[in-house]
């Protein structure tokens, strides 16, 4: 047994400065995004892998994506030379002006775990200018924010409704956005007299059931590797999404309690039980005469 555990514990200790030495210690994130750039694309599921002459017939709503662009920075401590950044949590606000002429705004927003985010290696501090991070909308929340009662689901578009977008960045759980630098684009510039600075942070309590999702959480998730690093988890629910809107100027948001889990009042009960199981009953033998 020690023979076993000898050679693991050597390579441990052998691979750690090296492995280290690669990651960045210190991080800072900007937003690069312009105007231009904050728009709603479409993306449609590939369906030849199950295709069947039913299928083809039937409707393939369209999944409609943001992409977010951002600059990224690291250094390690010393003269080492990073060239990951290990983890980064990317928060996107979206706000949709939707209903007769825009007076509806929907506030979405989602907090997505990128991880292994290569840095181009230079001395002193190492870089990446063009990372990308994206949210995605379903196709039957996208019917939502649209309001669209009608079956045609495939007709949903959110082209030209998308008003505004916030980013923060965080690093080791600590804001590492890069300082004077703005954190938010108006892609509709009459939301300047509706969105106060910081709009993201404020309060509301209405919501109309949808959230923003990360790739990881769509039909895409095995495709990200072109566009996108990788997140955390890489496939399945990424915690970190709440929707709500409101009508008029916006207030803000609060998190909606859909993504909060259930709870039993009957715990002391239910612990109870979980520890207590009920053995299983037996027959008896028949006793002898």
């Amino acid at each position: 047994m020690k023979r076993f555990f000898l050679p693991i514990a050597v390579a441990a200790l052998c691979g750690l400065p090296e492995a280290s030495a690669t990651s960045a210690d210190y991080a800072q994130a900007e937003l690069i995004m312009k105007a231009s750039d904050a728009q709603v694309e479409q993306v449609v599921p590939r369906s030849e892998y199950f295709a069947t002459k039913d299928t083809a017939k039937g409707i393939n709503p369209a999944w409609h994506y943001v992409r977010i662009p951002y600059s990224l920075q690291g250094k390690c401590r010393g003269d080492k030379t990073p060239l990951y950044v290990d983890e980064l949590k990317v928060h996107a606000y979206l706000v949709f002006s939707v209903g007769k002429d825009g007076e509806k705004l929907i506030l979405l927003d989602k907090e997505i775990t990128y991880v292994n985010i290569p840095l181009n290696p230079k001395s002193g501090v190492s870089e990446n200018k063009h990372v990308q991070a994206a949210v995605f909308i379903s196709p039957s929340d996208a019917a939502r924010i649209c309001g669209n009662g009608s079956s045609k689901v495939d007709k949903v578009d959110l082209g030209g409704k998308l008003a505004a977008v916030a980013v923060e960045f965080k690093f080791k759980d600590a804001d590492c956005a890069k300082p004077e630098t703005d954190a938010d684009v108006l892609v509709d510039k009459k939301m300047k007299n509706k969105l106060k600075k910081g709009w993201w942070k404020k309060e509301d309590k209405s919501g109309i059931g949808v959230q923003l999702r990360a790739i990881s959480e769509t039909p895409f998730a095995p495709f990200y590797a072109p566009a996108f690093p990788a997140t955390s988890p890489m496939y399945g629910d990424a915690s970190g999404s709440s929707y709500s809107s409101s009508s008029g100027s916006m207030s803000g948001y609060t998190p909606s309690a859909a993504t909060e889990p259930m709870q039993t009042t009957d715990s002391a009960d239910s612990s109870t039980a979980a520890e207590e199981p009920v053995a299983p009953t037996r027959k008896g033998k028949k006793r002898r005469k």
